[in-house]
């Protein structure tokens, strides 16, 4: 074992000699790991930006059908749907402007203001718009979006959870 120790200690000491003791990385290694990290971001980029707007779509969704439950608890409390029958709300990348009266009182008493909810998504739509109206039946009818382009794109997602 030392013997095998001392030739270990040798080839060392040659090796300084000689100049051969670099134990850097070649300019050729390093290009090749950045044209590899290159590639894997190239690639893995676009995905993860998909990623990240289907989470804001689902934060709108969430945050829409929270919009509902409030409103509906708040008919229910007021003991009459006509308090909401017929108002709207429109969330935006600023806040929600509710519009109506009965909208407005019912998220401010859940304890919403005009900024804590925002409409996240940034390539399907831009706002969202939420319409209450009596079934007739006792019941509320709500309706997601409006005739534009991102107000359909937002109705479908509410409807099949997907964006075409």
């Amino acid at each position: 074992m030392r013997k095998m120790m001392q030739e270990i200690w040798k080839m060392q000491q040659k090796r300084k000699e000689e100049g051969k003791d670099n134990r850097g990385f070649s300019l050729v290694e390093l290009i090749i790991v950045i044209a590899i990290m290159a590639v894997l971001v190239a690639v893995l980029a676009p995905q993860f930006l998909q990623y990240v707007e289907r989470s804001r779509n689902s934060t709108d969704s969430q945050n829409a059908t929270a919009i509902v439950n409030v409103v509906q608890a708040y008919a229910a409390d007021q003991g009459s749907i006509s308090t909401i029958s017929g108002e709207s709300i429109t969330v935006g990348a600023d806040g929600y402007d509710p519009g109506d009266a009965g909208v407005k009182d019912a998220l401010e008493k859940a304890g919403y203001t005009t900024t804590s909810i925002k409409c996240q998504s940034r390539s399907n739509w831009t706002e969202y718009k939420i319409t209450f109206t009596d079934n007739g039946s006792g019941g509320i009818n709500v309706t997601y979006g409006d005739e534009t382009d991102g107000g359909k794109k937002f109705a479908a997602y509410m409807a099949t959870g997907t964006v075409d």
